[in-house]
């Protein structure tokens, strides 16, 4: 296939899915049609299927493309030579960042992971599983090189600081997107939560302030 033509395949796509990230988020997974994300992008109907053969289809890219714009976004402080409490600091800055510029993604993301169910359930789990394995490895590597450098408690349990982390972030990225009046804009308060975050891994207040 030439390259202009991969080139143009891949664009509709974007814009198919920036479509269905607003459309699904305002309206969840059932309520909308994929004659609606047609609509949206202005295309016919039969058009989008030239793309994406069913919804179900479409909300799995979503899922992925959502999972691999937060990785590229929000890991990239991992892969920094620094302490691990300064690649916290900036993962959890860049999280809240990522969340307020997508809000939509992450709905679409909760809504995948703990909505949809049946055969499409188990598909989502499948790629989610697989995103998530990296991003476990990347920071079990960097627990493991905290605590053999003395920065971390020789006594650190890595699977126990692995569950505490995922069910933080998790946890804050739904009150950000879904209970917003219940906690303001997180990125006012970003520093006290960072202090307890941290508290939560090293037993002791941060260092490290965030960055701006």
């Amino acid at each position: 296939m030439p390259q202009e033509v991969l080139h143009e395949a891949g664009s509709m796509r974007a814009r198919i899915c920036a479509a269905a990230f607003d459309l699904f988020g305002e309206k969840g997974y059932d309520g909308a049609s994929m004659n609606e994300v047609a609509e949206r992008v202005g295309i016919a109907k039969p058009s989008l299927y030239n793309y994406y053969r069913s919804k179900e289809e479409l909300l799995l890219d979503l899922v992925e493309r959502g999972m691999r714009q937060w990785v590229d976004f929000c890991m990239a402080p991992l892969a920094v030579p620094a302490s691990f409490e300064r690649q916290l600091a900036d993962h959890l800055r860049l999280t809240v960042e990522f969340s307020s510029r997508n809000p939509h993604m992450v709905a679409v993301f909760h809504m995948a992971t703990s909505h949809v169910q049946g055969e499409l359930a188990a598909r989502v789990q499948q790629r989610v599983v697989e995103a998530e394995a990296a991003v476990h490895a990347t920071f079990n590597q960097r627990i493991a090189e905290a605590v053999a450098s003395g920065e971390l408690d020789p006594e650190t349990r890595t699977g126990d600081l692995m569950m505490f982390l995922s069910v933080f972030f998790h946890g804050l990225l739904f009150m950000q997107t879904s209970c917003p009046h219940q906690v303001g804009p997180l990125a006012d308060r970003l520093e006290p939560v960072w202090r307890m975050l941290y508290r939560g891994v090293a037993g002791r207040t941060p260092r490290e302030a965030l960055r701006s």
